[in-house]
């Protein structure tokens, strides 16, 4: 019975080969409707100083303030500076100021996940909970628009996607860990008693959940939009002397 113990606690001590990527499927309830999903959204656009030089650097903050509905989204549109690429500024005639470059969002990159036997393709997802709030930056206005002496009016507006599920890779060594709660389970030893088999099963269950809680990245199939929807912000005005 010691040497079965030994046996098993060695195998948790072992650094776990991180060869294969097979995956596992973690799904999510949302509304049907997309509307209905972001009802209760609200952008607050922002900026530190009302007043700047045409020298100084103009950061511009996005604040997401989710409604009661849990969200699945793309991690590009609301966790990179992308989520600017619809950003507007005008002069107080209102003629539109032309970037000198564009706010460009990047592209999501696609992966494909196994499921059923079948790759799925998906883009990195970020799941935005009901009554929280996701900030995002843009380092300098500046950088994207040559603005001269004068008041300038910025607004905001974001399509954002929205999808019904997700899935999520199974870490190698959760499969790993899996598989020998197989093993430990199938023993056929008078040595080892039912309590050892047990406690054995439950050390490296508590492995598995630490492994799924750090693992935080998800995973949206393409197939899955629910759909989009056009979301505004409040404007603001700043003046460059």
């Amino acid at each position: 019975m010691q040497t079965f113990k030994n046996t098993i606690l060695l195998y948790l001590l072992l650094t776990f080969s991180m060869m294969g990527c097979i995956t596992g499927l973690q799904t999510q309830s949302s509304p049907t409707d997309v509307t209905t999903a972001t009802s209760g959204i609200m952008l607050a656009l922002s900026t530190p100083e009302a007043t700047y030089t045409s020298k100084d650097t103009i950061p511009i903050e996005l604040s997401i303030q989710n409604g009661k509905f849990d969200l699945l989204v793309p991690y590009a549109n609301v966790s990179t500076s992308g989520a600017f690429a619809r950003l507007g500024v005008t002069d107080t005639n209102g003629n539109t100021v032309e970037p000198k470059r564009a706010v460009t969002a990047p592209n999501s990159e696609e992966i494909f996940i196994e499921k059923d036997g079948k790759s799925v393709q998906c883009i990195q997802g970020l799941e935005l909970k009901a009554g929280t709030t996701q900030v995002v930056s843009l380092d300098d206005l500046q950088k994207y628009y040559q603005l001269e002496k004068g008041d300038y009016i910025i607004t905001f507006a974001m399509e954002l996607p929205v999808y019904r599920y997700f899935l999520k890779k199974r870490h190698p060594e959760v499969i790993e860990l899996e598989e020998e709660i197989k093993r430990i389970q199938k023993v056929a030893d008078a040595h080892v008693s039912a309590a050892d088999k047990r406690s054995a099963v439950n050390d490296i269950q508590q492995q598995i959940e630490f492994l799924q809680k750090k693992d935080k990245d998800i995973y949206l199939p393409v197939k899955a939009l629910l759909g989009k929807a056009m979301l505004t912000s409040n404007s603001i005005t700043i003046t460059i002397e």
